[in-house]
């Protein structure tokens, strides 16, 4: 539930109506009274309740001390990467599936894996629906399947699991962005303790992200470069290309970086969160070495639901070498460093701000020393 006389004026004045708010979509799908128009927020009324779960989930409000040490990313300092287990590469070996896959298929297979273990038994994630991306519930191996691929911009999938989790039963895995995995760990964390819940997130697979594009900016470069064409497959190749490249039909469209960039929502520009570090496992591509993800496992489920799709025989791993690690550990650093920056050039009093604001100096030590964690 949600109050307006505390938790949703706090909402509204601290996240919703101010440039920190993700559209993660963790706040809608509580109670009646908050829902979601694609990537926008809206409040349809107020209500009476003093404490609401719509504060405490939000990734960008301050957490209760009592669940403060066990999350990273916005929240917490655990090193440039978060707290993690292991780091290594992996890859997809799903028997001729792998056209699906725009990179390892890593995300693909550990879903499979999970449903197939009975870990879960269907999962929230993000499908293109026509050009545009939206939360789905996914409950058979090709359904999986199918929803694979990148999208660049933001789908706010959270809702999605919270009426899920009020709707349905059972347990559910989530395909998370950063934003979102860490709102998904605070709801983990603070249970509801009205009874209204009948499912229950059990596995966080989070992805690499350094930002996402309003839906109302990806429609503007889809009109000015598309058209009404149907967009196959996208992608942003590694430095220096400095471009978007789309697939439209099997001809190769290109937008310049900066153009894109216009249109990155301007809560992913105060995120300190690259890595989804807050998420059970986390993936992201590999740098040079096509058709392999990056894998950080976080937790003990993270880890044994990578391990048993190991010994399933339906992933495969290999060693991340320590240039690509030292590298995406700078990249993630480097996020840091410029949502700070941005947290300070913006000069609110926001408590978002504050708090990242008060990280910064651990995160500057880390950048001048260069620790080894």
């Amino acid at each position: 539930m949600c109050g307006m006389q505390n938790d949703l004026k706090r909402l509204r004045e601290e996240v919703l109506g101010t440039d920190v708010c993700t559209a993660c979509g963790t706040c809608v799908n509580l109670c009646p009274n908050i829902i979601s128009i694609e990537d926008r927020i809206a409040v349809l009324a107020d209500c009476q309740i003093a404490s609401g779960n719509c504060y405490r989930y939000c990734p960008r409000t301050i957490p209760d001390p009592r669940i403060a040490e066990a999350l990273c990313g916005d929240v917490g300092y655990g090193g440039p990467v978060g707290n993690y287990s292991n780091y290594l590469i992996a890859r997809s070996r799903l028997s001729g599936k792998h056209s699906f896959f725009q990179y390892g298929g890593t995300v693909t297979a550990l879903l499979v894996e999970a449903m197939r273990q009975g870990l879960i038994d269907y999962a929230v994630v993000t499908k293109a629906v026509g050009n545009f991306p939206h939360p789905a519930i996914v409950k058979n191996e090709e359904e999986i399947i199918s929803a694979g691929g990148s999208k660049y911009a933001l789908s706010p999938t959270n809702k999605e699991v919270n009426r899920a989790c009020t709707a349905g039963s059972g347990k559910i895995g989530v395909v998370a962005l950063p934003c979102q995995a860490t709102g998904l760990r605070k709801k983990q964390l603070q249970p509801r303790e009205d009874g209204v819940e009948k499912a229950s997130v059990s596995l966080i697979i989070g992805l690499f992200c350094t930002w996402a594009l309003s839906q109302a900016g990806w429609r503007a470069l889809l009109n000015r470069h598309v058209g009404s064409r149907f967009v196959k497959a996208m992608d942003i190749p590694p430095p220096p290309a400095n471009i978007m490249v789309i697939d439209v039909g099997g001809e190769r469209k290109t937008i310049p970086l900066d153009e894109v960039g216009k249109h990155v929502r301007p809560g992913c520009k105060v995120c300190l969160d690259m890595t989804a570090e807050n998420a059970d496992i986390s993936i992201g591509m590999v740098e040079g070495k096509a058709g392999w993800n990056t894998v950080i496992t976080r937790t003990e489920q993270g880890a044994s639901m990578l391990e048993s799709a190991v010994g399933a025989g339906i992933i495969e791993t290999g060693s991340l070498d320590q240039k690509a690690w030292d590298h995406l550990r700078e990249a993630s650093l480097n996020k840091k460093e410029q949502a700070l920056k941005e947290a300070e050039a913006r000069a609110k009093r926001l408590p978002y701000y504050e708090r990242i604001i008060k990280l910064g100096k651990k995160i500057r030590d880390e950048d001048k020393n260069g620790t080894e964690r």
